[in-house]
């Protein structure tokens, strides 16, 4: 097969160029992810865990699925070596005459933490355009609403959604 792979119906729909005539006819063979994500991986240090809260907490409710964990995974552990990777480059600094930079038996090279810094960055630039998190991911995803049971009870509720009922 030739070109670019097919974009998942899913992320059609959450950008909201899907094509009924198209789209549905591939729906019925993609999976669809199940559970949201809660839980971190046990392996993940106390500060990554740290890290993970703050992006469950942060990104739009029900958007991250169990399946998600691999990828929510890599950009934690990717933000952690950023943070660290800038800390030790820091301490360097402090003590050096040229920041960046550490002597080397073949004399002045660029310093092994500045490597980590770029990669950290890119994968966590990468990562972000897949989960959401970037300023320019975000316009492209919609998230799907789940009702609140409470307001489905509630026989006034579909007076909010005329215009001029209560907020």
């Amino acid at each position: 097969m030739r070109g670019r792979p097919p974009k998942p119906t899913v992320l059609h729909s959450l950008h909201g160029t899907t094509e009924p005539s198209r789209h549905n006819k591939r729906l019925q063979y993609e999976p669809r992810p199940e559970g949201d994500l809660v839980e971190p991986p046990k392996a993940l240090t106390p500060e990554q865990i740290e890290g993970w809260r703050y992006a469950l907490d942060n990104a739009p409710a029900h958007l991250m699925k169990r399946l998600d964990r691999g990828m929510l995974a890599a950009w934690v552990i990717a933000e952690d070596r950023l943070y660290r990777a800038n800390q030790a480059q820091a301490m360097l600094d402090a003590r050096a005459q040229l920041p960046m930079l550490i002597t080397s038996p073949a004399g002045l090279i660029v310093s092994p933490y500045e490597q980590i810094i770029d990669n950290s960055t890119k994968r966590m630039v990468r990562l972000a355009a897949e989960l959401g998190f970037s300023p320019a991911a975000r316009p492209r995803i919609k998230v799907e609403q789940v009702p609140d049971k409470q307001a489905e009870d509630d026989p006034w509720s579909m007076l909010r959604v005329i215009p001029g009922g209560a907020a």
